[in-house]
């Protein structure tokens, strides 16, 4: 008896065994054909069974950082003549710094002064002494003059600008009438925008024509070195200023023909704006 328990027992263990490896056998089969269902790229699978992949999460697509030049011209490139359009960023004292070094700083800078010397040169002061009107001393001299108030309104603007916490940018009207578009412009040389976009004083642009307009006193003839021909020269550096704003606000006219003809160290200063139609 205790033999034919342990023979029954054994033969109930073996086909216990046979029907597992049966079943393991028989899921082994079937994974193929469930693969085939649900992945419709598996070899062999049924395009007409096959299911849409399951959308992945994608990630969020980052904006790239804004240019440090940005600040300064939309375009990226910083203006060689005209100081830039106002933008919503505000600037620091290092964007100052870069807008000043490069507008006192570049080739436009250094020709601008051979056409004022060529003018000068055409037509002298009458009382100027004969070494200020022939000759190579004479282009000297006069484009000397020019490029050193150039050059020192330009630095009393800047230092101004961070003393005062004033934006050298300039903020064209909002019209497209003519009459309100010069208006604009030479208001903005007398009441500018601070770094707060408050209204002030135009601190820059006096101190920029009275370093321009006295700092030829050291070094003219005598007799236009005194506080009359002084003050004069004063003038026309706050009229320069005026026309420059002028030229600013006309941007979308001009600037197109810039861009076309791609004149260069010229970059027009509202690209922006040569796209967009203002309102009246």
């Amino acid at each position: 008896m205790k033999v034919l328990g342990f023979a029954l027992l054994g033969v109930a263990f073996s086909g216990c065994m046979v029907a597992v490896h049966a079943q393991g056998n028989a899921q082994e089969e079937s994974e193929p054909k469930a693969a085939g269902v649900s992945a419709p790229n598996q070899p062999g699978s049924s395009s007409s069974a096959s299911l849409p992949d399951t959308p992945q999460p994608q990630k969020p697509q980052q904006t790239p950082a804004r240019s440090r030049n940005s600040k300064v011209s939309p375009a990226g490139k910083i203006p060689a003549i005209l100081a830039p359009q106002i933008t919503e960023d505000r600037l620091t004292g290092r964007d100052k710094l870069t807008l000043y070094s490069h507008q006192a700083i570049n080739p436009v800078a250094l020709l601008l002064p051979v056409f004022a010397t060529a003018i000068a040169m055409a037509n002298p002061p009458d009382h100027y002494p004969h070494e200020w009107k022939h000759g190579g001393g004479a282009f000297g001299r006069f484009y000397g003059d020019y490029l050193a108030r150039r050059e020192s309104a330009q630095a009393a603007q800047f230092l101004s600008e961070m003393t005062f916490r004033e934006d050298p940018r300039y903020e064209p009207a909002r019209s497209h009438n003519i009459a309100r578009r010069v208006a604009n412009a030479f208001i903005f040389t007398l009441i500018d925008k601070s770094d707060s976009n408050r209204r002030i004083p135009a601190f820059s642009n006096f101190a920029g024509a009275a370093a321009s307009g006295f700092v030829a006193s050291a070094y003219v003839p005598s007799g236009y070195n005194d506080l009359v021909h002084a003050e004069r020269r004063t003038a026309f550096g706050l009229a320069g200023f005026a026309a420059g704003n002028l030229v600013n606000e006309f941007c979308p006219q001009w600037g197109p023909l810039v861009s076309k003809f791609h004149i260069p160290f010229i970059h027009p200063p509202c690209p922006e704006r040569i796209r967009t139609k203002l309102p009246d």
